[in-house]
């Protein structure tokens, strides 16, 4: 047989045209992308701005039944332990009868992706480290909770979203 077996396959200007289609594509749905992620970490700051809200409003109410076993820290007026739990384990700290700084985050649920920066005796940031520095300051994604200051100031709830 002298026939020439016909070769199949896609010739280089199909493969080309395939790739410029595939190009085209990402470039349209990668912004989609990159919004819906910041959607999703603003969502995500907001609901922890909630939730602190939530857990201060239960724990103050809390200190104030005679239920709950409380005791005073050392000489200060400031700072008072709470048993919220029954078990004669005094564990969450309240300043002014608001959760501390330092406690904040036991009351919130937090998965892998937040990261929590100290700053002060007052502050707690608490957020997303996008640039893998350890720090969220930097990133301007995060929720600050600031502890109350006095007796007449409630704890503060701000969250920064410029860098999201």
């Amino acid at each position: 047989m002298n026939q020439k077996q016909k070769q199949t396959g896609f010739t280089l200007i199909e493969l080309v045209v395939v790739i410029i289609i595939l190009a085209i594509l990402a470039i349209v749905a990668a912004p989609k992308f990159i919004t819906v992620s910041t959607e999703a970490r603003v969502s995500g700051l907001a609901q922890l701005n909630a939730s602190a809200k939530t857990a201060n409003n239960l724990v103050y109410a809390r200190s104030q039944m005679s239920s709950f076993s409380t005791q005073a820290v050392g000489s200060r007026d400031d700072l008072l332990d709470i048993d919220l739990e029954g078990d004669d384990s005094f564990n969450t700290r309240l300043k002014w009868g608001y959760l501390d700084n330092t406690d904040i985050e036991k009351w919130l649920i937090l998965d892998d992706g937040f990261v929590i920066e100290y700053q002060g005796i007052a502050n707690t940031f608490i957020g997303y480290d996008l640039n893998q520095d350890g720090k969220v300051q930097d990133d301007q994604c995060y929720f600050l909770y600031t502890q109350a200051a006095n007796a007449t100031s409630p704890p503060g709830y701000v969250n920064e979203v410029s860098g999201c």
